[in-house]
Order: C-alpha cells, then sequence, then structure tokens
C-alpha cells in the first residue's frame, strides 16, 4: 500500500479585561494577539478541555495507482473523558478505514476494541503502547489525539493570528499556519504502528509504516500545505483544526512510492461537547482476543 495513506492519523485562545488577564488570553502588554500564548492553552495544560467530542475525517486522492483510482477517507469519531492522573482518558472511538471500522474504548483502566458488536480486551503491550504515546499530550484533548499520532501543535509552523469567528455557537479566534511535512509523517507512524500491534493494517491494505526514504522523498514532493485552527476564545480549547497537503512525485521517485505520481490530503477535527460529562461503557458482549485476530486475517484474504 503506498505509503501517503498513512498520514490517516485523522487531525487552536482568548479572554479580555486587563493586562494580566490579556496576557492569559493570549494577548501581549499593547493588546495584540500573541500566537505562542494562544498555543499554550491549546495544547498544554487547560483543564476546560478534560472532555468532549472529536470527529476526524482524512480524504486522500492519489493519482497513478489504479486500485485507489477513487478518492476514499478514514474517519474517527467519537466522545472521550480525562479524569487528572489516568493513564488513559476514557473514551469511546470509531475508527474508519476505507469500508472497515472498528471501535477503540478505554473505561476502568481497560482498552478494547470491538468489531461489529463484539468487544475484545487488547493485550497488555497495545494499551501500552497507547499510554506512552498519550502521555506527549497536556491535556484531555491532546492525550486522546496523541494516541492515534495527531498533534497539531507540533505540527503547526509560521503560525499567524487571525480575526475572531463564530463557530457552532463558540467565539474563536483563528490561527492560520505552514504545516511541518516532516513531522507529520513521522507522527503518522504512531498510528500505523497501532494499527499493525492490533492486525488491522494487513486487514484494509495498508503499510505498516512510512519508511525514512518515503518520507524523504514525500517532504520533497511537496507542492503545497497549510493549516488552519479555531481556539476558543474564553476557554482556550481546540475547537477545530484542519490542514492541507498537495504532493507532485518526481517521475524517477514514483516506484519507491508504489507508483505515486500525486496525492492530495485534506484532514480536518471538530471538537465539541467540550466539558460535557460523558457516558462511556465497556462494550458488551466480550469475546476472546484470538477471535478479533481469527477476523481481521478473514478480512485480509479479501483483500487485492
Amino acid at each position: 500500500m503506498p505509503a501517503v495513506v498513512a498520514l490517516a492519523a485523522a487531525l487552536t485562545v482568548a479572554s479580555c479585561g486587563g493586562s494580566k488577564q490579556n496576557a492569559a488570553a493570549g494577548h501581549d502588554a499593547k493588546g495584540a494577539v500573541d500566537v505562542a500564548a494562544l498555543g499554550a492553552r491549546a495544547f498544554g495544560p487547560n483543564a476546560e478541555a478534560r472532555s468532549g467530542r472529536i470527529d476526524g475525517e482524512i480524504a486522500i486522492t492519489l493519482k497513478g495507482v489504479p486500485r485507489f483510482a477513487e478518492p476514499f477517507s478514514i474517519t474517527n469519531s467519537g466522545v472521550f473523558s480525562y479524569r487528572k492522573g489516568s493513564a488513559l482518558p476514557d473514551y469511546a472511538l470509531d475508527v474508519g478505514v476505507r469500508d472497515n471500522g472498528v471501535t477503540l474504548t478505554s473505561v476502568g483502566g481497560r482498552s478494547y476494541v470491538s468489531l461489529g458488536s463484539t468487544g475484545f480486551e487488547v493485550p497488555a503491550a497495545v494499551r501500552g503502547r497507547l499510554e506512552r504515546s498519550s502521555a506527549r499530550g497536556r491535556n484531555g484533548l491532546t492525550r486522546t489525539l496523541e494516541q492515534f499520532g495527531i498533534s497539531i501543535g507540533r505540527w503547526e509552523t509560521d503560525k499567524r493570528a487571525g480575526p475572531t469567528e463564530p463557530l457552532d455557537g463558540v467565539q474563536t479566534r483563528r490561527v492560520d499556519t505552514g504545516v511541518n511535512v516532516g513531522r507529520v509523517l513521522r507522527d503518522a507512524n504512531i498510528l500505523t504502528g497501532l494499527m499493525t500491534s492490533l492486525g488491522i493494517t494487513r486487514a484494509v491494505g495498508l503499510a505498516p509504516e512510512i519508511s525514512a526514504n518515503a518520507r524523504r522523498i514525500l517532504v520533497r514532493s511537496v507542492r503545497s500545505s497549510k493549516g488552519t485552527s479555531w481556539i476558543g476564545v474564553r476557554d482556550g480549547v481546540l475547537r477545530k483544526a484542519g490542514l492541507t497537503i498537495v504532493f507532485a512525485i518526481p517521475k524517477a521517485k514514483r516506484a519507491a512510492l508504489g507508483g505515486i505520481s500525486s496525492a492530495k490530503v485534506v484532514a480536518s477535527v471538530d471538537v465539541t461537547e467540550v466539558g460535557r460529562p460523558q457516558k462511556i461503557a465497556k462494550p458488551s458482549p466480550l469475546g476472546h482476543y484470538a477471535d478479533f485476530r481469527l477476523g481481521l486475517a478473514a478480512l485480509a484474504e479479501q483483500q487485492p
């Protein structure tokens, strides 16, 4: 499977008052917007980001590979809730890859994957992988996203404060950015590593990783890239983010990427229900994890 598809990591703050309040809200002493302070609130410790709902999508268009002649999407959606000191947030997230999907659940100190209506407790090694990735986040939202290699704060470059804009009834500050494509590609391997540990990459026809050589080719083939995020003015919580990357692969390098001549990746994540209590339950019924792997093996046999 071409390496670009591993970008499916499914993919940001202010109020007002006196000078001391303005600094905390992302303004300097003269009232100018301080984008570094905005990022510190959105991606740093922030109790307001303890719970909510995320809906992410990555739309991928590839040219040069007949079996991927039609654009396809990868999705990640569901609810999360973080208790301070927990190794992982609690969450129930539906992850869709092409026409297949699983549900990942974390609750009560245990992690599960569901295929169809049956849940399976994942091995300790897989939960350990999730915990290590999640630990890179600084609040409930970023800890949830980091498990899948989604780290908007590391990806953004050349940040420029835009206007305040209403978004789903919340006043937000828009931030326009460049994109560090190399970091996006490295972080994508966090997701592919997780999916490989579960046996999902083989089942849906994805590569287990983006090699260092493939990353170098892709970075050098970037035609354009841009990002935008929206951060809640009052609470400093990321409410929406997106990025677009366009690749044009030189002829001499296409064979190394499975024949890709060009690619376009459009990713977005919406964050809603911020701060609301979320009801997250262990899946039921539960089956044996070996049966989950057998189900994936059968799915893999159907791949062209």
